[in-house]
C-alpha cells in the first residue's frame, strides 16, 4: 500500500501544505482591519483641513463606519470558512454592509447641516474610507485567486482518506468528486474486506486496509478521515473507530443509508436527547418577517423607480396587438397553493396558454413582436412586483411554474421527487437557479433537475445577504441565450 500511494501521490502530498481554514479566515480578517485602519488614517488627515466642528463629525462618523462595517461582516457570517470560496457572496457582504452604513452616515451629515462644509464628492466623510471597503473587495479577490492557484498547483491541499468501500463509500466518493473543490485530495479508500470487495467488478478499487492507513499516516499527512460504513454495523464500526483514534487528524462519520435521500440533515437536541434532522422549516419565523420587510421595502422602491418603464411597456403592447395588457396565469405558490401570477401579455390574445400546455420555444409564432422583446429583456416579469407586494410572492425564491409544465413530455414532479419541496417558501421573481444560468425553456429532464437542485440549495442556505447577492447578479442575466 505504501508503494501505491507514494508512486501516485508523493509529488503532490509531499510538497503541499494543509488547508487550514482558520488560518485563512484569520489572515483575511487581519487584512480587512489593516485596510480599514489605513484608509481611516488617510481620512483623519484629510479631516484636519475641514472646519473644526465639521472635522470632529468627520472623524467620529468615519470611525463608526469602519468599526460598524467590520462588526457587520463578523455578525453576518462573512468570516465563516465555508463562505470564503464563494467570491460573489463575499463581495456582496462587503458592498451591502458598506452601502447600508454609508447611507446612515450621509443621513447624519445632512441632518446636521454639515454637507456644505465639504467639497463633494471627493472630499468629506465616507469618500476616503469607502476606499477601504473597495480594498476589502480587492483582498477577497486576491485571496480567492491565490487559493485557487495554489490548490491547482498542489501547494495546498486537504488530504482525505475514506474508510469503507461499500455502497456508502462509493456514494461519498462520488459526492466529493462532484463538488470539484480544487484543494480536496482523496488519498484512497481503505477497507479490511479488501480481498472480498476486489472480487466485485462494480466496487471502487481499495487502496489498503485500516492498518495500512494507520501505517501510512505515520509518515504522511492525513487531514481528514471519513468513515463511510453502515451505522447498523455497530460492533465493526466501533472497532474501526477505536483503531483510528491514534491518528492525529479529524475523524468524521459520513451519512448512512436513508440519510442520503435527504438534503437537510444534521444533529440537534430535543430535551437533551440527540436526534437526527430530516426536514426543518427553511426560513424561521423571524427570518420570514425579515424577508417580508425586504420584499415590501425593495419591492415598493423598485416599483416606484420603474413605473415609467411599465407604462411604456403597457402602451407598446396595446399598440402592437389586440387584447389586455396583463396576462394572469395560475401557478403553484407557497405550500403548493395556486396563485395568479401577473405578467405583461407577450402572446396574441387568442393564442394564450393559461396552463402552459405547450412550453414557449425559440421562434414561437404565438409571440408578438413586442412580446419577443419583453421576453428577451425580462420586462414581461415586472408586473409580478404586485404579487410581491400583496404577499403571494417574494423578490427572490424558486420560480413558480405553471400547472401543466413538462420536461421531455413528463410533469416536473414525476421527474424530480424533491420537486414539491420548492413550495416550502414563497416563489420569487428571480432565484438562485436563474442567476446560475438555469432559466428559460426546460425541454430536458436534466434542466429541471438542475433547477430544483439550485432551488433546494437556496432554501437551505437562505439569508438576507444571499437574497441581495441574487438581486445584484440578476442584473447580469436579464438577457440570455435561453430567454425567449
Amino acid at each position: 500500500m505504501h508503494q501505491i500511494v507514494t508512486e501516485t501521490r508523493a509529488d503532490t502530498y509531499g510538497r503541499s501544505l494543509p488547508l487550514n481554514s482558520a488560518t485563512v479566515v484569520f489572515v483575511v480578517a487581519i487584512l480587512d482591519v489593516v485596510s480599514m485602519f489605513g484608509f481611516y488614517v488617510l481620512s483623519y488627515m484629510e479631516a484636519m483641513q475641514a472646519p473644526p466642528h465639521a472635522a470632529l463629525i468627520w472623524k467620529i462618523t468615519d470611525a463608526l463606519f469602519c468599526i460598524t462595517l467590520l462588526y457587520l461582516m463578523l455578525a453576518s457570517g462573512a468570516y465563516r470558512a465555508s463562505r470564503l470560496s464563494n467570491i460573489m457572496s463575499q463581495l456582496s457582504y462587503i458592498l451591502v454592509n458598506g452601502l447600508a452604513i454609508a447611507v446612515v452616515e450621509c443621513f447624519v451629515v445632512w441632518s446636521l447641516n454639515l454637507a456644505g462644509e465639504f467639497n463633494w464628492p471627493w472630499d468629506g466623510p465616507i469618500n476616503i474610507v469607502s476606499l477601504g471597503a473597495i480594498a476589502m473587495c480587492l483582498v477577497r479577490l486576491g485571496v480567492h485567486s491565490l487559493l485557487i492557484s495554489a490548490a491547482e498547483h498542489g501547494s495546498i491541499a486537504r488530504n482525505i482518506a475514506v474508510v469503507g468501500a461499500g455502497k456508502s463509500g462509493q456514494r461519498l466518493i462520488a459526492a466529493l468528486r462532484e463538488s470539484r473543490e480544487p484543494w480536496t485530495r482523496i488519498l484512497g479508500i481503505f477497507d479490511d474486506r479488501k480481498v472480498r470487495l476486489q472480487q466485485d467488478k462494480n466496487a471502487l478499487p481499495v487502496t489498503g486496509t485500516v492498518d495500512d492507513l494507520i501505517a501510512f499516516a505515520r509518515d504522511n499527512r492525513v487531514d481528514e478521515i471519513l468513515v463511510a460504513l453502515p451505522w447498523s454495523a455497530e460492533n465493526r464500526l466501533l472497532g474501526i473507530l477505536e483503531q483510528l483514534k491514534v491518528i492525529p487528524c479529524n475523524v468524521r462519520m459520513a451519512p448512512d443509508g436513508i440519510s442520503h435521500h435527504f438534503r437537510d440533515t444534521g444533529f440537534a437536541s430535543v430535551d437533551g436527547v440527540p436526534v437526527y434532522n430530516i426536514f426543518r422549516k427553511p426560513i424561521s419565523d423571524s427570518g420570514a418577517l425579515l424577508k417580508r420587510l425586504e420584499d415590501l421595502i425593495f419591492g415598493i422602491a423598485i416599483l416606484v423607480m420603474i413605473a415609467p418603464v411599465m407604462l411604456l411597456c403597457a402602451l407598446a403592447i396595446k399598440l402592437d396587438s389586440k387584447g389586455p395588457v396583463l396576462f394572469r396565469q395560475n401557478r403553484y405558490g407557497y405550500n403548493n397553493k395556486l396563485i395568479s401570477v401577473y405578467k405583461f401579455r407577450t402572446m396574441y390574445h387568442e393564442a394564450r396558454d393559461e396552463n402552459c400546455e405547450i412550453q414557449t420555444t425559440k421562434g414561437d409564432p404565438r409571440i408578438t413582436r413586442i412580446g419577443g422583446f419583453l421576453r428577451r429583456t425580462s420586462l414581461d416579469e415586472l408586473p409580478q412586483l404586485f404579487n410581491v407586494i400583496s404577499g403571494e410572492m417574494s423578490l427572490v425564491g424558486p420560480r413558480p411554474h405553471a400547472i401543466n409544465t413538462k420536461a421531455a413530455g413528463r410533469l416536473f414532479e414525476e421527474i424530480v421527487h424533491e420537486y414539491a419541496a420548492r413550495h416550502k417558501v414563497k416563489p420569487g421573481i428571480t432565484g438562485w437557479a436563474q442567476v446560475l444560468g438555469w432559466r428559460g425553456e426546460t425541454d430536458t429532464e436534466e434542466k429541471i433537475r438542475r433547477r430544483v437542485e439550485c432551488d433546494l440549495y437556496y432554501m437551505e442556505h437562505w439569508s438576507l445577504f444571499l437574497d441581495i447577492e441574487i438581486l445584484f447578479r440578476t442584473l447580469g442575466v436579464i438577457r440570455g441565450e435561453n430567454v425567449y
